[in-house]
């Protein structure tokens, strides 16, 4: 396997076997290039605010220039607490897809709609719905901090490409022009193809 061009810095070999079977079906199904700059800001979207330590470990770029698709590999550090003893340490990677949009859409955030959200929705109201898309509203929450400009953007021809998304688990945030997609799960080869889909 050729030198994956990742972050491997204190990343176990159960993970790096994960990034060398993802970055091989990559290359399999794609033209893969090498990200030189950063291809977002990850420190400007809420999907990683939760995180003390998280930096990008690695962006490939997905049959480029036609698609303006980029995969990046967020490095995430996390602590678990053993007893009394001192918390143990490791990293983990996460796939997120990028893209930049032809419409500005202010800032949004898209996923699949829970129950709490039905009901938080109920007391405080801040969701988006379509009426003229009921299965939309129904099947995925989107709050936005702007609606004049995201309902504008948010195009039925948008709506149907994100109601064809198959993963269950996934987050959509977009801050202006630039979207991002991924989930919270660990590297996996299918799921990464997926996403660069």
């Amino acid at each position: 396997m050729d030198k994956l061009p990742f972050d491997l810095t204190d990343i176990d070999a159960e993970e790096v076997t994960a990034l060398e079977k993802t970055y091989k079906a990559l290359r399999s199904k794609f033209k893969v290039g090498i990200a030189e700059d950063s291809t977002f800001d990850i420190s400007k979207f809420d999907a990683f605010s939760n995180y003390k330590d998280i930096s990008i470990g690695g962006s490939l770029l997905i049959n480029h220039p036609e698609s303006g698709c980029y995969l990046t590999f967020v490095k995430v550090r996390t602590q678990v607490k053993n007893g009394r003893g001192p918390a143990i340490d490791y990293y983990k990677y996460q796939v997120w897809a990028s893209a930049t949009l032809r419409n500005d859409f202010g800032r949004m955030m898209i996923r699949r709609e829970t129950v709490i959200d039905k009901i938080l929705n109920l007391v405080h109201p801040t969701e988006m719905h379509f009426k003229d898309d009921p299965a939309f509203s129904k099947k995925l929450c989107v709050v936005a901090d702007d609606k004049t400009k995201a309902a504008c953007a948010m195009t039925k021809a948008f709506r149907n490409v994100l109601m064809e998304i198959k993963a269950d688990d996934f987050t959509i945030e977009i801050i202006n022009s630039t979207l991002v997609i991924g989930n919270i799960l660990p590297v996996d080869p299918k799921q990464t193809v997926y996403f660069a889909e």
